[in-house]
C-alpha cells in the first residue's frame, strides 16, 4: 500500500454529501492564461464543475472566474448540459454517478473545446473504524496536544489495481488540511497492513475530539497521478520555488489545467472522545 500525504486548501459549497471539495489555490507554471477545471461526479450523485482562468506561475493575481462556458457530461448513454450556478460553478441535474462506468466531460469556451474522461471504479467498503488516543510529549508534539490515531479498515480487490484517497472531515473541513493517497503496492508515511484482502490504514492527527467523517474514495489511475503531482507542486511552493516548476498532468485535453474525477466513495462517522 503506497500512501502519500497531501496538503491542499478546501472550499465548502455546492456539496454532494455534506462535505467539501478542493479548490486548486496554486499559481501554476504557464506563461499564458489557461483554463483550470475542477470537475467531479460521485456515485449516486450529480456532477459539479468549477471553471477559472489562471495567471502565470509567478503572478499574485486572483484567477478569473469563467461564467460563459457550455459544459456537458456524458456516461456513454445519457448526456446533459450543466446549469450555471454562479461564481464559476456548474452543476448537473440528471446524470448520476454509477460504479464501473466511464464519464466524459466536455467544455466549450471562446471557440475552444476541452474534453476529459474518467472511470468510476467499484466502491470499496469501510469495514470498521477505531482510534487510539495519545497525549504524550514528543518532538512532534511538544505541547502534549491530544493526538488521535484513526484506524480505518476496508476491503480491497486483489484482482485489480486499485487507487484510493482517504480524508478525515470535521464540520465540512479536512482535519489538518490533508488527504492521503494509497495504492496496493508499497507503504510510505503511516502504518498500513494488507492481510487477506483487508487493508488497515492508520494515521495520526492532532485533534480536540468530536465527530469525524472518514471518507474512502476509489479513484482511477490518472486522477491518482494528478493529485500525486499536485502535492509535489504544493510541497515546493510552500518551501522554495523549484528550479523547474511544472503543471500536474491533467486528464483534460487542449491545454486545460486541473482534473475531472469520477470517484466512488464510502463514508463512516467516528466519535473521538
Amino acid at each position: 500500500m503506497n500512501v502519500k500525504r497531501c496538503f491542499i486548501f478546501f472550499w465548502a459549497t455546492l456539496i454532494i454529501f455534506a462535505s467539501c471539495e478542493k479548490v486548486i489555490d496554486v499559481d501554476l507554471n504557464t506563461s499564458e492564461p489557461a483554463m483550470v477545471v475542477e470537475g467531479f461526479i460521485y456515485n449516486d450523485s450529480v456532477s459539479q464543475v468549477h471553471l477559472t482562468r489562471t495567471t502565470s506561475y509567478f503572478s499574485s493575481e486572483e484567477p478569473e472566474i469563467i461564467e460563459d462556458a457550455t459544459v456537458w457530461i456524458s456516461d456513454g448513454n445519457t448526456s446533459e448540459e450543466l446549469e450555471y450556478r454562479g461564481n464559476g460553478y456548474y452543476a448537473g441535474t440528471s446524470v448520476t454517478g454509477i460504479e464501473n462506468r466511464n464519464y466524459r466531460l466536455e467544455i466549450e469556451h471562446n471557440g475552444t473545446t476541452y474534453n476529459g474522461d474518467s472511470y468510476m471504479p467499484l466502491k470499496s467498503e469501510i469495514i470498521s473504524l477505531r482510534y487510539i488516543k495519545d497525549e504524550s510529549v514528543s518532538i512532534f508534539n511538544p505541547f502534549g496536544k491530544i493526538v488521535y490515531t484513526i484506524v480505518c479498515v476496508f476491503r480491497d480487490d486483489p484482482a485489480t489495481d486499485n487507487y484510493y484517497m482517504i480524508r478525515f472531515m470535521k464540520d465540512n473541513k479536512m482535519v489538518e488540511d490533508s488527504y492521503y493517497l494509497l495504492t496496493e503496492n508499497n507503504a510510505n508515511n503511516g502504518s498500513i497492513s494488507n492481510d487477506n484482502n483487508i487493508i488497515t490504514f492508520e494515521e495520526s492527527v492532532f485533534f480536540e475530539g468530536g465527530e469525524v467523517d472518514v471518507q474512502l474514495l476509489s479513484i482511477d489511475k490518472r486522477v491518482y497521478m494528478y493529485f500525486t503531482q499536485l502535492n509535489d507542486v504544493l510541497f515546493w511552493k510552500r518551501r522554495v520555488i523549484p528550479p523547474t516548476p511544472y503543471n500536474p498532468e491533467s486528464n483534460i485535453d487542449n491545454g486545460a489545467l486541473g482534473y475531472f474525477a469520477a470517484w466512488a466513495y464510502d463514508s463512516q462517522r467516528i466519535v473521538l472522545e
